[in-house]
């Protein structure tokens, strides 16, 4: 019909018009140019295949470049033999359908076409979501470059699971993906498998791009991958588009904060409103809200009696409802790791009136925020830090403070210089904790060097090591192994004997942080940050000065080193020593930033991946972690992993 010839050709005038306003070309490009500047090694059929017409970039040849726009809308005058037949398609299209595939080539995941301009372009008016083609791949030369390695691995995850338009420019999502649903890359997937996945794929597609996905800086393979990961593949086979939609709409916060690099934003030091007392109550309405306790449910996915840091927040717990006395109400849900037991609490806490759920490993926040997703209302806490989401909101303390100081005491009791350093797991914030003890060290014995080890290393006797390379001042875990309550934490020293000596820990005072977190809430301070900060993810980073962290000393100590840290301690509370401020220099001798420099962000403190150049030693490999640290790494990490061996499917339902 020359109408919707007409209605479409001022659409595509319009498009082309704006494309030379922006400097861009107007008209479709075509591969045989993009090929004669870059080569490519061959040419492999790859057979018929319904694709989205979103990926369709170009054509193959110059040929009639200008008789569309650069969206493959038509431009060509309204009385040409183009015009005609484009119209004669478009009855056609309504009356029968388009039978015959077109002809396309595919380079890095996008097509261009050598046979079917118009069907194309008839199909992209009418708003189809896919279409039918012929598909033959131009291979790419040899190259190291990063979308290179990440299409390679794409052509790995077509031969077993031949869907198209799952795009991500990131190396290893396709192994995350396929983990994700419990596959790999090696093996053909199930074909009941691959329909169900390029279903919930084009509904969710579907759905990302009508709410303004294509305006985001998240490709749509990744928002994707992000969908599954928070629901879970076997919750979601099935789902009609309506309820897909349903759940994106959920979620689409996440895909907001998420996208890029992630914008995450810091609350380093908690607002008057924290602290403030509950306002006057104004009517009986108010009043009878707040007669009513405040619930909080903790979700722990250990016990308190097999792991230490459990049980500080099991403490911390308990020292919330003697601070809040009746106005709260708390309960503690224990060894709920799997998701059935989870969402078993979650329902609970839900059916007895949950004002805030409280998560306390990085490991769960996937967890939370499916449960944000499917119970809004309650407010939602995961204990990490820079963990970009939306729905949950991430709290941590500035542990690096305490390390800060700890760090200078253990060097002043040193002999020989040094002084040993035993992490956890490479997640976000122990580097930088490391290197505060380490730049602490220095300040009190330019000579001091510290030798780190890692408990989530296996096959590695970190006690040997220490003991081999004259480490006598250890700072081990920060709190005590409920399970090994003869070990040592904290700061100590090995005696000649063997024997170990306390000297100094850490001390986090969760009560004091749960407290602020629930008055924020009641007060509405939790609220107003949500709509000062907009679009992006919030983290309480709280530290000394909010009291919430702190030091504690052996009376054993000598009065010089007491005197040390008081000093210091009043020095970083009031802002006049900061361990990560002026010249920092990495292993190697590397500058990270000059002796005028200020302080670095919060996210470069996060984020920090070199070691200071006093710390003997390096961040773990992903081969050489235990089961546990892979587990944290893949959620949290500052080291690179391969997600297809960090076991996701046990974590799945």
């Amino acid at each position: 019909m020359l109408e919707d010839y007409a209605k479409a050709r001022k659409l595509g005038l319009k498009q082309v018009d704006r494309d030379v306003a922006h400097g861009l070309y107007p008209y479709p490009p075509a591969l045989d140019d993009i090929l004669k500047n870059q080569g490519y090694q061959g040419e492999v059929p790859v057979g018929l295949a319904e694709i989205d017409l979103s990926l369709i970039a170009g054509t193959k040849t110059r040929g009639r470049q200008n008789m569309f726009s650069s969206g493959f809308l038509p431009i060509a005058e309204a009385s040409s033999e183009f015009a005609s037949k484009w119209s004669d398609l478009i009855d056609s299209q309504r009356a029968e359908g388009l039978r015959d595939p077109i002809v396309v080539y595919e380079y890095l995941q996008r097509f261009y076409v050598q046979e079917g301009n118009k069907r194309v372009s008839v199909s992209r008016y009418l708003g189809m979501p896919t279409i039918l083609a012929s598909i033959t791949r131009v291979t790419p030369m040899p190259s190291d470059e990063k979308a290179l390695r990440a299409y390679h691995e794409f052509t790995r995850f077509y031969r077993v699971c031949p869907v198209y338009g799952i795009i991500s420019s990131e190396e290893g999502f396709y192994a995350r993906l396929a983990a994700l649903l419990d596959q790999d890359l090696e093996t053909p997937w199930p074909d009941e498998l691959v329909r169900d996945l390029r279903s919930l794929f084009d509904g969710f597609s579907a759905s990302f791009r009508a709410r303004g996905g294509d305006a985001l800086d998240l490709q749509v393979g990744d928002a994707f991958a992000h969908y599954i990961s928070i629901f879970g593949f076997g919750q979601l086979r099935g789902l009609s588009p309506k309820e897909i939609d349903a759940q994106v709409e959920k979620i689409w916060g996440e895909f907001v904060v998420t996208q890029g690099e992630g914008a995450r934003a810091y609350l380093e030091d908690p607002s008057a409103g924290h602290t403030a007392p509950l306002p006057k109550l104004k009517n009986l309405a108010k009043q009878a809200v707040l007669a009513k306790p405040f619930r909080v449910a903790f979700i722990y996915d250990r016990n308190p009696l097999s792991s230490g840091w459990i049980s500080l927040h099991e403490r911390g717990r308990i020292k919330l409802e003697e601070r809040l006395g009746a106005t709260v109400a708390t309960h503690a849900f224990t060894d709920r790791s799997s998701d059935a037991a989870f969402d078993q609490a979650v329902d609970e806490a839900i059916e007895h009136g949950a004002d805030l759920i409280v998560t306390c490993a990085p490991t769960q926040m996937r967890q939370a925020l499916r449960a944000a997703a499917e119970h809004p209302g309650p407010a939602y806490l995961n204990c990490s830090v820079s963990l970009s989401h939306s729905a949950v909101r991430g709290f941590y303390g500035r542990m690096y403070e305490a390390k800060f100081l700890l760090g200078a005491l253990a060097a002043s009791l040193a002999e020989h210089h040094k002084v040993g350093y035993v992490a956890e797991s490479p997640v976000f914030s122990t580097v930088a904790e490391i290197n505060a003890f380490a730049i602490g060290a220095a300040m009190v014995d330019p000579h001091a060097s510290v030798h780190l080890k890692w408990f989530s290393a296996k096959d590695h006797d970190w006690r040997r090591e220490l003991r081999e390379e004259g480490v006598h001042i250890i700072s081990g875990r920060d709190y005590a192994n409920p399970l090994a309550p003869k070990e040592s934490w904290g700061l100590y020293r090995v005696e000649e004997n063997g024997a170990e000596t306390h000297l100094a820990e850490p001390v986090w005072k969760w009560g004091r942080y749960y407290e602020m977190l629930v008055r924020s809430i009641r007060n509405d301070t939790w609220k107003k940050e949500g709509e000062k900060i907009p679009g992006q993810s919030l983290n309480y980073w709280w530290g000394m000065s909010a009291g919430v962290l702190d030091v504690r000393l052996s009376e054993e100590l000598p009065r010089g080193q007491r005197m040390l840290v008081d000093v210091l301690r009043q020095s970083v509370l009031s802002g006049r020593v900061h361990p990560f401020t002026g010249e920092l220099r990495a292993q190697g001798g590397d500058v990270v930033q000059g002796p005028d420099a200020g302080r670095l962000t919060s996210e470069q403190i996060v984020r920090m991946r070199w070691l200071n150049e006093n710390v003997v030693g390096r961040l773990p490999e992903q081969r050489e972690l235990d089961r546990d640290g892979l587990v944290e790494v893949e959620v949290a990490g500052v080291i690179p992993v391969d997600p297809s061996t960090v076991l996701l499917k046990n974590t799945s339902r």
